[in-house]
């Protein structure tokens, strides 16, 4: 706030409102920190925009209406939500999106609320090159046919001795993720980064037990658990 002094205008520090947004220079904890911090608005806003589908669902022949919605928080970070209302079980997921000098970045929330997913730019031009092959699509276009199309994944995580990480293998609807994890005990907290995406068939031979592996274990948690629950609600 401006205030009139003997002296003059000053600036009144007190009354300044500091806000936080994600900038292309943080680190992986910094990260967490921000996204975690700035989800509880977003958690409520996304309940609000769920609520406001009920009367659509109610009336649909499929009882099941879905969103997307864009939603600038109050922290000045760009926010995808994407809401699946089924009567009596509405869910959405949500995914903070920001620029660096690779290019758009997508960061998921996941359900526990102890980890989030990177999709970085790499992952995300290689998702088009390999499977959509859609070069006109620009790329919020393109983060938001990923998340709809690709709702869960199943990860398998591999300690690297060499790197000191843990590598992950990520089995998608569409496709294949490559990456690796980063954990932090001290704030109870796990990001996950995708560096590359590949289809079905680049599978490598020393890959395809892993592969066959999270395979079945995705099979069968979109089928025990994911459908079933869409199939009660």
């Amino acid at each position: 706030m401006i205030i009139m002094t003997d002296s003059g205008w000053q600036l009144d520090i007190n009354q300044l409102t500091i806000f936080n947004m994600i900038v292309h220079t943080m680190n992986s904890k910094e990260l967490l920190k921000e996204i975690f911090n700035d989800y509880k608005i977003v958690e409520r806003k996304a309940n609000y925009l769920g609520l406001s589908l009920r009367r659509e669902a109610v009336k649909s022949k499929e009882k099941h209406v879905h969103r997307i919605f864009d939603y600038r928080s109050k922290q000045h970070n760009n926010w995808i939500i994407n809401v699946d209302y089924y009567i009596a079980r509405p869910s959405f997921s949500a995914i903070v999106y920001y620029l660096d000098q690779y290019g758009l970045n997508g960061i998921r929330v996941n359900a526990s609320l102890k980890s989030l997913t990177h999709f970085t730019p790499h992952f995300l031009d290689r998702y088009n090159q390999r499977f959509l092959q859609q070069e006109k699509l620009s790329k919020i276009e393109l983060l938001k046919l990923f998340i709809c199309n690709n709702p869960i994944e199943v990860i398998l995580s591999v300690t690297d001795i060499d790197s000191n990480q843990n590598r992950i293998f990520g089995r998608f609807k569409e496709g294949t993720g490559l990456g690796y994890e980063e954990i932090f005990d001290d704030i109870g907290k796990v990001i996950r980064h995708f560096k590359t995406f590949i289809s079905n068939d680049m599978i490598k031979e020393s890959q395809q037990d892993v592969s066959s592996y999270v395979g079945r274990l995705y099979n069968k948690y979109w089928d025990e658990i994911f459908k079933k629950s869409r199939r009660r609600a």
